[in-house]
């Protein structure tokens, strides 16, 4: 079953939701696809370092989530092993997860 998700309806004061625990989970999932996916130019891919969930024949997936934006700018996720279209992610071009990782910040000992 695809999930079609606006992210914004996960979202408390566009930022992560505190709990409950589950709904946070998914919430924090959905958020790592959008940094994955959201550089990204319109019918580009790039595979995450994000494991499937499925367990086609009760067996844990192998496989890498992949992240593919679409013509409409939302965002798929699919894994290329089991064949399984995860999520359909919308809504995200302004969070703050939309234009990938932070940029690198300076580490002093000080």
């Amino acid at each position: 079953m695809t999930l079609v998700v606006d992210i914004n309806h996960w979202l408390v004061n566009d930022e992560l939701p505190a709990g409950p625990p589950r709904l946070r989970r998914n919430a924090l999932r959905i958020l790592r696809f959008i940094e994955y996916g959201g550089p990204l130019r319109q019918l580009h891919g790039r595979e995450t370092l994000i494991e499937c969930r499925r367990r086609p024949g009760r067996e844990p997936c192998p496989g890498w989530m992949w992240v593919v934006k679409q013509n409409d700018n939302r965002i798929q996720v699919h894994c290329p092993t089991c064949h399984e279209v995860e999520a359909i992610i919308s809504g995200w071009e302004e969070t703050l997860w939309a234009d990938g990782p932070m940029d690198p910040v300076p580490m002093t000992d000080d």
